[in-house]
């Protein structure tokens, strides 16, 4: 098999799912300042301002190295198997990012658990696999062929342990915290099942994309493991960009539930039964709308002038043979 074979084609799938995903980073940024520019504080904006310029240069340096390796070094095998600064550096940028994004995540772990050792256990393996990351990225150098990759398999092994660690931490903890928090009733538990299906699912994603890349590095010589390394910056960017988008859709709407009561009003003369819906939400500030709804067959030609009405509000005519017709209402209280 050719060095170009073996590195440089890996590499060049990965790098398109790379720039596809990168795509994808741009709408989310653009959804997320759209929608909470105003809403979020500014160290958040700045951490999302931040995982944008990283993983822009992220993608530039793979560009720069495929680029450089299969255009300007074409039918040049020695230059193949070399392992570049660029390329070193682009590592270096998924460890970074990867490792910025599970730091995020045990901030969440910290505001919802107050439990410093777990947020202690998530921030440690988070850092060791930024360390693996920088580590290899050094290595990497200093042997200078891809040749060789297989000796840096420790500083590998503890990047992408550590990252899948650190990934399986927050998901497992978010979803007991989460579970053990049922309320009962039915509109809250669903909100908690929509948030924990989202918490798994993204944490899964990212989890077998550095699952799958740790066994291919080890079992497989060539550079295979490539095509899932170099789209793991992005996967977790996209992750967590998609948590914080999906905000706006974790909403719950209290007129499902025991806020929501119906009670029956009274009316003479053998007129139906009129029904008074009281709604409480609490979606965004307490209040109660109140409606009435009347119907009422009866003989018009017995109908006498109205005398007065009561309420601007409610109107009641007094002069029926012991019923009161009421008009629909809607007063905000």
């Amino acid at each position: 098999m050719s060095v170009a074979s073996a590195s440089q084609g890996p590499m060049l799938v990965g790098h398109m799912l790379n720039i596809l995903l990168m795509g994808v980073v741009l709408v989310q940024v653009y959804i997320y300042m759209m929608t909470y520019q105003k809403r979020d504080k500014l160290w958040l904006k700045a951490f999302v301002f931040f995982l944008l310029i990283v993983n822009l240069l992220n993608t530039v340096t793979q560009f720069i190295y495929i680029y450089t390796a299969l255009i300007v070094h074409f039918m040049d095998p020695a230059y193949l198997a070399k392992v570049t600064a660029v390329f070193a550096i682009s590592g270096a940028l998924t460890g970074v990012i990867s490792g910025s994004v599970q730091l995020f995540f045990a901030w969440r772990v910290k505001i919802l658990t107050s439990n410093i050792w777990l947020v202690a256990m998530v921030c440690a393996t988070a850092l060791a696999g930024t360390t693996g990351s920088i580590g290899s990225t050094i290595e990497a150098m200093k042997i200078g062929t891809f040749l060789r990759f297989q000796d840096i398999k420790a500083w590998v092994i503890l990047w992408l342990v550590a990252t899948c660690a650190a990934d399986i931490l927050i998901t497992v903890i978010l979803v007991w915290h989460l579970y053990s928090h049922k309320t009962g009733f039915r509109g809250s538990d669903e909100l908690v099942d929509k948030i924990i299906r989202s918490t798994v699912q993204t944490g899964l994603i990212t989890t077998c994309c550095a699952l799958i890349d740790l066994l291919t590095y080890l079992l497989d010589p060539t550079g295979l493991h490539l095509v899932f390394n170099f789209p793991l910056p992005k996967l977790y960017t996209n992750t967590l960009l998609s948590s914080l988008n999906s905000r706006g859709g974790w909403s719950y709407d209290s007129s499902a539930e025991s806020h929501s009561h119906t009670t029956g009003g009274i009316v003479s003369g053998g007129a139906p039964r009129s029904k008074q819906g009281v709604r409480l939400d609490t979606a965004t500030h307490p209040e109660v709308f109140v409606t009435v709804e009347h119907h009422e067959m009866e003989d018009v030609s017995l109908r006498k002038p109205d005398l007065h009405s009561v309420d601007r509000d409610i109107k009641v005519d007094p002069s029926f043979d012991g019923s009161h017709s009421w008009e629909q209402i809607g007063r905000k209280v």
